[in-house]
């Protein structure tokens, strides 16, 4: 048995490193073996095997590692010839079945020297491509087979990634199985062996106050961040094939989640952590295809492309941000946020938790005060707690404040074990709690797997954002608005030169274009970049860029689209946001789609107030494209006010509904006051206005803008004209409904007034013209 006993310690050890010259040696494992050298942590007697391609012997690997070892600037250089005396040079390619018998007939002669069966510890420092041919060689040669039942263990030592899907994890894992049983096997994730990281279950479970409080009743979110500045580097060709879930998200994000959800393991035992860890795993949430484009976003740099062994046309992903949840009972319900990128304007790992907003709160009436716990791992190593306290003074005003540990303040005079010389001695003593078992791999891959299917399949589309981006990722995955906070607006009236200042508000770069260059040099002062020719507009902008239209109906709408699409490319998107008819939204969606650029028809409802303060907007179009402009249309709605309905035309149709019906709510308003307004008593209609627009069967905004008029302009409404204007969608209401053979008195005679108010201006008139200039800020005349 493989038993983790003191004279097992003392037992010789064979450390056979293949890949020996490679980077891992250089920058993690070498120094790391000498630190335990000069602790007097390693073996008595100790000889170590480097495996590789170059044409080296044992002299020449010694003086290659001692290199290594000056240009680092290793501290007590006089002991480095002490410590490269263990090493010794084996020269084989990786595929050549000799030199793995040349190496078993060494190590057999070692044995024999020692007169002892020796442990034996086999480290893969090389790619994962390696793996399998490695792995069989060594069964062939009879290396993976103990000496001796009694004495002397064989471990093996692979590094991340653990396959490239699930299918190659359990490829892995079977072959593995063959050869070891699981107590052999160290399967290294470095993040499990950091500092902070080893902390996570300290903190955890050995303080008392946290643990009522770490469930779903009390976590509102958690957010797992890996942020980085720079971009790939020189692995470009290593990571345009793995990309940055692989690298970062299926393994160190993943264990940092089991850390913080896992329930206690009740001893500090690795079978009982690893159990646990494991259990949490089990429980992500599987995303089906559509639920992968709703819960997960996917980015790449500008000028990744141009990294050295990029491909041209490259889809791999730099940023993601995945929203896991955790199907077990004290945390399920809980979106936990997986997110990390390259090219950012920062770089730093923490794990916040948010913690819910209390009920009954000694708060001020309708302020929202939360507490939350920062676990930031690089490039402090300290922990921040958010709470509240009450402001000097004779009010009481609630203050955030913070109380934060640093870690390496608190042991400045403690040295800090650097992670692969924690892991290398838990090797040699035995201990895997810091290592990944088989079962959190093939969960950690369960989990992904879809998600890189999805992906590959397109869903959610790819976005491209600047080197250097600024993140405020908030509490959703509207990462992509903060990336790429860029927009073109074609049409800059009422609607559009308010949209134009919302976004410029919330810190979008906005170009905008107007016919008349008036209207587009009045916003300049605002921040917009004028554009003073529609194509000029399109050249701005960064791919995939976004052309909003806000035009009248009609002719002009196709017009623009028309210039627009001879200079923009396959993966553009265009929105119209006017009151266009859905059978034009329908035709021009099937045309863009052709062209490979993408559409979508946007109903908006709230007037000019609410473009430049938040709209209703009922949105068509594909699944796919709203949902990469999901976060833009958050943005410009008021809460609750954003739904999608499939389908060219689709947005744009139960816009036309909506007015339909607000053609019937206005009229039986205005035949209400208008009855009033005839009657033998003397009604004040404002007062009328107020009571019935408070607590009443009635109340309503349509009501609450009567009032508004009446107090204005009176309420006999005289400078109000008695002759109401009206647009198209009142009219194709009618018109479909007709042509679906339904009655709809209401609605038609609601638009049939209008058109004979044009003869006939009445009160009942003016009241309508009153309401559409309060909404619409349409002409009272």
């Amino acid at each position: 048995m493989d038993k983790k006993v003191p004279w097992k310690f003392e037992l010789p050890t064979i450390f056979i490193i293949f890949g020996i010259t490679g980077d891992l040696v250089h920058k993690k494992i070498l120094k790391s073996l000498y630190s335990l050298f000069l602790k007097g942590l390693l073996p008595k007697k100790i000889q170590v095997f480097g495996f590789s391609r170059r044409e080296l012997d044992d002299a020449g690997l010694r003086g290659f590692l001692k290199d290594i070892m000056k240009d680092g600037k290793y501290k007590r250089p006089k002991e480095y010839d002490n410590f490269l005396s263990f090493f010794h040079y084996v020269r084989g390619d990786f595929t050549e079945r000799e030199a793995y018998k040349n190496l078993a007939n060494i190590l057999g002669r070692v044995d024999g020297q020692w007169r002892v069966c020796s442990n034996k510890l086999f480290y893969l420092g090389v790619p994962p491509l390696y793996y399998r041919t490695i792995l069989d060689e060594l069964k062939i040669s009879g290396l993976t087979i103990p000496c001796s039942p009694e004495e002397g263990w064989t471990r093996v030592i692979l590094e991340k990634p653990f396959g490239t899907d699930l299918t190659s994890a359990m490829d892995l894992d079977s072959l593995l199985g063959s050869l070891f049983r699981e107590e052999q096997i160290y399967r290294v994730d470095h993040y499990l062996a950091k500092e902070t990281v080893r902390n996570i279950l300290a903190f955890r479970f050995s303080n008392s106050f946290l643990t009522p409080s770490w469930n779903n009743k009390n976590i509102e979110k958690i957010e797992i961040k890996l942020l980085e500045k720079g971009g790939v580097g020189r692995r470009g060709e290593f990571y345009d094939k793995v990309g940055a879930l692989r690298d970062v998200g299926q393994n160190h994000l993943l264990q940092l989640l089991s850390l913080f959800t896992m329930d206690n393991p009740g001893q500090f035992s690795a079978e009982n952590i690893r159990k646990q860890r494991s259990a949490v795993l089990s429980k992500l949430r599987v995303f089906t295809s559509e639920e992968v484009t709703s819960h997960t976003v996917r980015g790449q740099y500008m000028g990744y492309k141009s990294e050295k062994g990029v491909r041209d046309d490259s889809e791999t992903e730099t940023y993601f941000k995945v929203k896991a949840y955790v199907d077990k009972d004290d945390f399920y319900g809980v979106p936990i946020y997986l997110e990390s990128g390259k090219a950012l304007n920062t770089a730093k790992t923490e794990i916040t938790v948010t913690f819910r907003h209390k009920s009954p709160c000694l708060c001020p009436p309708g302020e929202h005060f939360q507490n939350v716990l920062i676990y930031t791992l690089t490039p402090e190593e300290k922990i921040t707690t958010r709470f509240l306290v009450k402001k000097p003074g004779h009010a009481y005003i609630l203050s955030p404040q913070n109380f934060e540990f640093d870690y390496q303040k608190a042991y400045k005079k403690t040295e800090f074990i650097e992670e692969y010389e924690q892991l290398l001695s838990d090797i040699i003593t035995g201990d895997q709690t810091l290592f990944v078992s088989t079962d959190e791999i093939l969960s950690q891959w369960k989990f992904v797997e879809p998600i890189l299917s999805a992906w590959r399949e397109g869903a959610p589309k790819l976005f491209f954002y600047p080197k250097d981006a600024k993140l405020d990722t908030g509490f959703s995955l509207d990462v992509h608005s903060d990336l790429e906070k860029e927009i073109g607006i074609v049409g800059l009236g009422k609607m559009g030169a308010n949209l134009a200042r919302n976004l410029l508000g919330k810190g979008w770069k906005v170009y905008g274009y107007n016919r008349t260059k008036e209207k587009t040099e009045e916003l300049v002062k605002a921040g917009l970049k004028p554009a003073y020719l529609l194509k000029e507009l399109v050249k701005y902008l960064h791919k995939p860029r976004i052309l909003w239209i806000m035009l009248t109906a009609g002719e002009a709408v196709d017009a623009a689209i028309d210039e627009l699409i001879s200079v923009m490319e396959k993966g553009d998107i265009i929105v119209d946001a006017g009151n266009s008819y859905f059978r034009d939204s329908i035709r021009r969606g099937k045309k863009l789609e052709k062209l490979g650029i993408e559409f979508i028809d946007v109903g908006a409802s709230g007037g000019p107030g609410g473009a430049r303060n938040g709209m209703s907007l009922m949105v068509g179009g594909t699944k796919e494209t709203y949902n990469s402009l999901k976060p833009l249309l958050k943005s410009i709605s008021v809460p609750g006010g954003l739904a999608h309905f499939p389908g060219y035309g689709a947005g744009h149709f139960v816009k036309m509904v909506h007015n339909g019906i607000e053609y019937g709510m206005m009229q039986a308003i205005a035949e209400g006051f208008g009855i009033m307004k005839k009657s033998d008593y003397n009604l004040d209609l404002s007062e009328v206005a107020r009571v019935y627009n408070n607590g009443s069967v009635i109340e309503s905004r349509l009501v609450a803008w009567l009032e508004n008029a009446f107090e204005i302009y009176g309420q006999d409404l005289n400078e109000v004209s008695g002759s109401v204007s009206y647009t198209g969608e009142g009219e194709w209401t009618v018109k479909t409904a007709r042509e679906m053979k339904l009655k709809t008195p209401v609605i038609e005679k609601s638009f049939e007034f209008r058109v004979k108010s044009k003869e006939n201006p009445s009160y009942m008139g003016k009241i309508l013209s009153a309401l559409r200039n309060q909404f619409g800020k349409h002409s009272i005349k």
